[in-house]
């Protein structure tokens, strides 16, 4: 037996050079048995870092097992541990019913899970932390709610991202790890090791699937990433379509040439036309011949002059007749036009009197004679209101309203005087405004008079008349087909500008076109470079493949024959591409495993041994967390699986009860100086009860190290 410091010595000389994985600690509340708060130290004490908790069973160690695994793993290891743990529904996860049953009753309903991680890299010396935090909120009805964070050693920022938190995870320990790594040696063995998900995770764990994603890589590189770069998605449609704008290319260029031919014959032909009209323009200057145009316009604003004349003399011999002597009342004109109105306010007041006045002794009559005997009024009182309807009456003309003249003098009738008053409203013209018309009227006639003039002057040279026709009627044509020419030129400018425009804009389309189609050629060279590495990297990946598989056998066979003791019946083992094992017999015979009849605690040792040369290969060693470590195993080689594969690692975490390793033992005393610290699960009342809890000891069934 080796004495403590002997094996610290030994551990210490061991030559480290891959990244090693460490669970520091690791909280867990309210989960399963586990009630309030509770936490496990995992952290090496004296360069020891193997683990042991001791519980009966049902003390809750596979509860302490799931813990770990979903506080590394997170919500998508719930279905890990419910495929795995196929078991009675005695056994079978119900992580739904997870919480524990004293919190539920207290009215609590959450779950906390905590783990802290640390990567060792023992080539560089470093080291980084990371603290992963799980909590798991329980509804009534409703599936449980999870919520994580982060929180990494070189900062002190706390991460919610889950995308980014499960990065962070698979830096430290991935998911494929702990599912290989954190197990129950008792349900493991039935674990078939063809199953997609165990070759996938070994690929993972040995580095092969780096090989597959460089095949992924290079698989997405030729489908998708290089028809977009090199525009492979067309094929030979690029090069039609080059094709097509080079024609397009050629067509606008003949369209081009063709308009710029047509303007410059258009040119040629405006400038004789240029020409022919300076010909007729200086003959129409010599015979000083009459345009017919002129003439017209001449007879045209010598009608326009005289109706202008004709308005202008009526509005002035109203203006004569009567602005003018309506102006000249001056600021009387408004005192006039208020007399007026007051005129005929009293015109319609006595007109209201001498209706209503003779009315007024009949008004007496009806209301004070014939009336009943009964109303009869004495003659006193009689006289008071005859005289008081009589004094009514007279007020309403007595006195006259204020503002109206005593007498009426200008007009007759109202009408007549409303007639005065409209034409006292009107507006008047100035006498300047007089003057401006009579002005006016004299140079329309001026204007008159020229224009008679030069009438006459025209009509009278008959023949320089009919000469003037027939040049401006010539004059006439040049200039139409002068205008129709230059529109013409026009036209064709604005078609030259678009047409070069457009043949630019093809040229450049056609020269692209032409970088497209080289570059998709390049592009189909590249892509089937690619395809050669691709080929390449899968040759690499299986030959990789089969000297990986060839170690794993090696290392395997050695640790079965070694543990097992079976030196003598066999020289190895081997595994086929699809997993299957062979047993190498001494006599150079090669079986299958199921033809040897090897017990179950047999396969447990293989399954073991299986493990312990991942572990021994993996690119990034995580630590070995095993739960019922010994179960159906020979006592014979239980301390060859302890030292050789459960405590021979950099970190073991070792569930186990007093039957597997006994506290007063000798397998007991062979590990502890293997240990660093001991933990106890002891259960307190009825399993099935609602105070049913596990308390927690820093000893290993009361015996320490």
């Amino acid at each position: 037996m080796l004495s403590r410091t002997t094996w610290i010595h030994k551990r210490q000389s061991k030559e480290r050079i891959m990244s090693e994985v460490y669970l520091d600690t690791l909280t867990l509340e309210n989960f399963g048995p586990f009630y309030g708060e509770h936490i496990f130290n995992f952290s090496s004490l004296d360069g020891l870092s193997g683990i042991l908790i001791g519980g009966r069973n049902g003390a809750g160690k596979t509860h302490l097992l799931r813990a770990l695994y979903l506080a590394v793993v997170g919500e998508s290891g719930v279905g890990d541990l419910k495929r795995v743990e196929t078991g009675s529904d005695a056994t079978r996860f119900a992580f739904d019913k997870s919480l524990n049953r004293r919190a539920l009753a207290e009215g609590k309903d959450t779950v906390r899970l905590q783990v802290n991680i640390a990567l060792r890299d023992e080539r560089s010396g470093g080291s980084r932390k990371v603290h992963l935090m799980r909590e798991i909120r329980h509804r009534t009805n409703s599936p449980p709610v999870w919520r994580s964070y982060a929180v990494r050693s070189d900062t002190a920022s706390q991460i919610e991202d889950e995308q980014v938190i499960q990065k962070l995870r698979d830096a430290f320990l991935p998911r494929h790890l702990a599912r290989f790594f954190f197990f129950d040696a008792e349900r493991s063995q039935s674990i078939n090791l063809s199953h997609q998900d165990i070759i996938e995770g070994i690929t993972r764990i040995l580095g092969l699937w780096t090989y597959g994603e460089l095949e992924t890589d290079l698989r997405q590189l030729i489908q998708q990433k290089i028809p977009r770069v090199f525009n492979l998605s067309g094929g030979q449609d690029q090069q039609t379509k080059l094709v097509d704008l080079t024609a397009d290319v050629m067509r606008a260029d003949g369209y081009l040439k063709a308009r710029h031919k047509e303007q410059e014959s258009l040119e040629r032909e405006l400038l004789e036309i240029e020409a022919e009209l300076l010909e007729v323009e200086d003959d129409l200057k010599t015979l000083g011949a009459v345009d017919p145009e002129e003439l017209q316009k001449a007879q045209e604003r010598r009608n326009e002059i005289t109706k202008i004349k004709a308005a202008l003399e009526s509005k002035l011999t109203d203006a004569w007749e009567e602005a003018l002597p309506v102006a000249l009342f001056g600021s009387y004109r408004k005192d006039l036009h208020e007399y007026l109105k007051s005129e005929e306010r009293r015109r319609e007041w006595e007109s209201a009197k001498s209706t209503v006045e003779p009315k007024i002794p009949q008004i007496k009559k009806d209301v004070f004679d014939c009336i009943p005997e009964e109303y009869t009024l004495e003659n006193s009182t009689r006289d008071f209101f005859m005289k008081r309807l009589d004094d009514a009456l007279n007020r309403l003309f007595h006195p006259p309203p204020e503002s109206i003249p005593d007498h009426v003098f200008v007009t007759e009738r109202n009408d007549i005087s409303a007639q005065i008053r409209q034409r006292l409203s009107k507006s008047v013209s100035s006498l300047q405004d007089l003057a401006d018309m009579c002005i006016n009227i004299e140079r329309m006639d001026v204007e008159l008079r020229e224009l008679d003039q030069k009438l006459k002057q025209m009509q009278q040279n008959t023949a320089a008349f009919i000469r003037g026709t027939e040049l401006h009627q010539k004059r006439g044509e040049l200039i139409a087909k002068r205008d129709q020419i230059s529109k013409r030129i026009n036209e064709l400018n604005s078609d030259i500008i678009r047409l070069d425009s457009e043949l630019s804009e093809l040229k450049r389309q056609e020269t692209n076109q032409l970088e497209i189609v080289e570059k998709a050629q390049k592009g189909e060279s590249l892509a089937a470079l690619a395809a050669r590495y691709r080929g390449a990297a899968g040759e690499v990946r299986s030959r990789a493949a089969i000297q990986m598989r060839k170690r794993i056998s090696e290392h395997v066979g050695d640790l079965w024959i070694e543990i097992t003791e079976r030196q003598l019946e066999f020289a190895g083992m081997d595994f086929d591409s699809h997993w299957q094992c062979w047993l190498l017999r001494k006599d150079g015979k090669r079986v299958t495993w199921e033809e040897t009849n090897t017990s179950a605690g047999q396969r447990q040792v293989r399954m073991l041994s299986f493990y312990e040369a991942l572990r021994r290969l993996a690119k990034l060693v995580p630590p070995l967390v095993v739960d019922t470590p010994l179960a159906r195993l020979d006592k014979e080689v239980r301390a060859n699986v302890l030292d050789k594969l459960y405590l021979g690692g950099h970190q073991s975490i070792i569930l186990s009860t007093n039957a597997e390793i006994d506290p007063e033992g000798p397998l007991f005393d062979r590990i502890r100086h293997q240990v660093a610290r001991v933990y106890t699960l002891h259960p307190q009342g009825k399993p099935d009860g609602i105070g049913y809890e596990v308390r927690v000891a820093s000893d290993y069934f009361g015996h320490d190290l």
